[in-house]
Protein backbone atom coordinates (compact mmCIF):
# COMPACT_ATOMS: atom_id res chain seq x y z
CA UNK A 1 0.00 0.00 0.00
CA UNK A 2 2.90 2.47 0.23
CA UNK A 3 3.67 2.69 -3.32
CA UNK A 4 0.02 3.63 -3.46
CA UNK A 5 -0.08 6.41 -1.16
CA UNK A 6 3.51 7.57 -2.08
CA UNK A 7 2.33 8.05 -5.82
CA UNK A 8 -1.22 8.87 -5.42
CA UNK A 9 -2.65 6.49 -7.08
CA UNK A 10 -6.76 5.89 -7.36
CA UNK A 11 -7.21 2.41 -6.35
CA UNK A 12 -11.17 0.71 -6.81
CA UNK A 13 -12.71 -1.95 -6.08
CA UNK A 14 -15.28 -4.00 -6.10
CA UNK A 15 -17.34 -6.36 -5.05
CA UNK A 16 -19.79 -8.94 -6.68
CA UNK A 17 -20.99 -11.74 -4.59
CA UNK A 18 -21.57 -13.32 -0.88
CA UNK A 19 -22.40 -16.58 -0.09
CA UNK A 20 -26.61 -15.47 -0.10
CA UNK A 21 -26.26 -14.31 -3.48
CA UNK A 22 -24.52 -17.77 -4.85
CA UNK A 23 -27.06 -19.62 -3.30
CA UNK A 24 -29.57 -17.45 -5.24
CA UNK A 25 -28.19 -18.02 -8.47
CA UNK A 26 -27.57 -21.63 -7.95
CA UNK A 27 -31.26 -21.91 -7.61
CA UNK A 28 -31.90 -19.79 -10.64
CA UNK A 29 -29.83 -21.92 -12.60
CA UNK A 30 -31.28 -24.91 -11.53
CA UNK A 31 -34.49 -24.10 -12.29
CA UNK A 32 -34.52 -22.66 -15.47
CA UNK A 33 -34.91 -19.01 -14.84
CA UNK A 34 -31.50 -17.66 -15.44
CA UNK A 35 -30.23 -18.14 -18.45
CA UNK A 36 -26.84 -17.36 -19.11
CA UNK A 37 -26.17 -19.07 -23.03
CA UNK A 38 -26.28 -15.48 -24.25
CA UNK A 39 -22.68 -14.42 -22.46
CA UNK A 40 -21.24 -18.11 -22.88
CA UNK A 41 -20.02 -18.19 -25.81
CA UNK A 42 -19.01 -22.11 -26.16
CA UNK A 43 -18.02 -24.41 -23.58
CA UNK A 44 -14.29 -26.02 -23.36
CA UNK A 45 -12.79 -28.91 -21.99
CA UNK A 46 -10.31 -28.19 -19.52
CA UNK A 47 -7.50 -29.51 -21.83
CA UNK A 48 -9.12 -26.71 -24.17
CA UNK A 49 -8.20 -24.11 -21.70
CA UNK A 50 -6.19 -21.77 -23.82
CA UNK A 51 -8.35 -21.47 -26.44
CA UNK A 52 -11.18 -20.52 -24.35
CA UNK A 53 -8.40 -17.65 -22.52
CA UNK A 54 -7.76 -16.68 -25.76
CA UNK A 55 -11.09 -16.43 -27.16
CA UNK A 56 -12.08 -14.27 -24.12
CA UNK A 57 -8.75 -12.17 -24.36
CA UNK A 58 -9.52 -11.65 -28.18
CA UNK A 59 -13.13 -10.30 -27.47
CA UNK A 60 -14.89 -13.01 -29.44
CA UNK A 61 -17.00 -14.07 -26.34
CA UNK A 62 -17.46 -12.52 -22.78
CA UNK A 63 -17.42 -15.78 -20.60
CA UNK A 64 -16.19 -19.66 -21.21
CA UNK A 65 -17.13 -21.80 -18.62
Amino acid sequence: MRDVVQKNVCLQGGFSHNWPIWERVIQLLSSGQLDIDPIIGGRWKLEQWQQAFTAMHSGQIVKAP
